[in-house]
């Protein structure tokens, strides 16, 4: 059952009871009744009624015969479905077969039970049933209902090395925590070499590899092993240089990561991930599952525009659909070998953002582990990876 709010768990549950002819069902009012936080509105006389009352009374539960005039227990458990989904239905049944069970489920009820069961069990039945709508108060029914809170996806990945790719996964991921602290996690999905804790200067005390050798997760092991940085941003660090730390992050299942995927997104509003470009056998999933795909290329050689032209390429091979692919030109500057069309037109994408060309800027805050959107928020790489998550944020991108 999903949690409950104690307050609504101690609440009166309201309920409606079909009876075809009146008083037939007095025994089975006295039996919900008993004990006292069971309250029954009223009587339905027929299928109609039943879905009709649903409407009107809002219930808790509907208790409906199997057998009515009019519409049938179970057309009438379809259409109160239908015309009050927050209306558990409880199908009463005297016979009890697994094909009646799924015919029952089939209809929209949520369970079936013996009207002649003993007053506890069918206590239980509506208590059970009612708690359902408990869900409504849940972190993850907020996160199902309202656009606003869906979680958001972002890899980041590139070509080849030393383009800047791990500079802005890093900067996006802490402008975005500044816009929704301790909503936001970065995960350094290199099982080597990774350079996320030493541009945050972070001492991570736990690694992703630290992670893969638990042969299951759970919210909490998962929450354990990530490092709070002090702008309320979370990292789940890579290995610094570890060979055997290495291959068992490399070795992670999809199954495996498909878990931590999952764990995550029910937690943090933006997971954000530093990722090599199908490097390693799960780094696809990764790059499937996530809502942007940035793409981070330079200007500076042929090498570099061919090769992202290559990725972009194998990522519409590899089912990554072509929207989700967002190409960012970085260290753009008018010096540049290249231009921004030559990097579109060698890709077949739209250049979605770029980023300016400032070494300064970006070898002091490396230097220092400080990212520039803290240390040097005014300065033009900031504002530029700000634009970025703005954008994001926005849906604009």
């Amino acid at each position: 059952m999903p949690p409950t709010d104690p307050k609504a768990a101690s609440k009166v549950i309201r309920v409606v009871i079909s009876e075809v002819n009146p008083g037939a069902a007095e025994g089975l009012r006295t039996k919900l009744t008993e004990q006292g936080d069971i309250e029954v509105l009223g009587f339905a006389r027929d299928g109609l009624e039943v879905a009709q009352m649903a409407c009107q009374l809002r219930p808790d539960v509907l208790l409906v015969h199997s057998e009515l005039p009019g519409l049938t227990g179970y057309e009438a458990c379809q259409y109160a479905s239908y015309a009050a989904p927050e209306v558990a239905s409880v199908l009463l049944v005297e016979n009890e077969t697994a094909a009646i069970l799924q015919r029952a489920l089939r209809a929209g009820a949520r369970a079936t039970v013996n009207p002649n069961a003993p007053a506890e069990i069918l206590q239980q039945i509506v208590t059970e049933v009612a708690a359902l709508r408990g869900c409504t108060g849940t972190v993850e029914y907020e996160l199902i209902t309202d656009p606003k809170r869906f979680p958001v996806s972002i890899a980041v990945t590139s070509a080849k090395g030393g383009v800047g790719k791990t500079t802005i996964a890093a900067n996006l991921a802490l402008s975005l925590a500044r816009k929704f602290p301790d909503d936001v996690v970065l995960v350094d999905f290199f099982g080597q070499f990774g350079d996320i804790s030493l541009l945050l200067d972070l001492n991570p005390s736990s690694t992703i590899a630290d992670l893969a050798h638990f042969p299951e997760l759970d919210g909490e092991l998962v929450e354990s092993h990530l490092t709070r940085h002090p702008s309320g941003l979370r990292v789940l660090a890579s290995t610094g240089g570890d060979v055997q730390d290495a291959k068992a992050t490399a070795a992670m299942s999809v199954q495996y990561l498909a878990a931590m995927f999952g764990l995550l997104r029910r937690k943090y509003r933006f997971v954000v991930f530093d990722i090599p470009p199908l490097l390693y056998p799960a780094s696809p999933y990764i790059l499937l599952r996530c809502r942007h795909v940035i793409v981070v290329s330079n200007l500076l050689d042929l090498a570099t525009i061919r090769d992202t032209a290559a990725l972009c390429r194998l990522l519409e091979a590899s089912h990554t659909p072509r929207e989700r692919v967002k190409l960012v030109a970085n260290r753009v500057a008018r010096r540049n070998s290249f231009m921004v069309d030559d990097l579109e037109q060698a890709s077949g994408h739209k250049v979605i953002h770029q980023v300016p060309d400032d070494p300064d800027t970006v070898v002091a805050s490396l230097n220092e582990g400080v990212p520039f959107v803290i240390g040097q928020p005014n300065s033009a790489m900031a504002r530029s990876i700000t634009e970025l998550a703005d954008g994001i944020v926005s849906g604009a991108l």
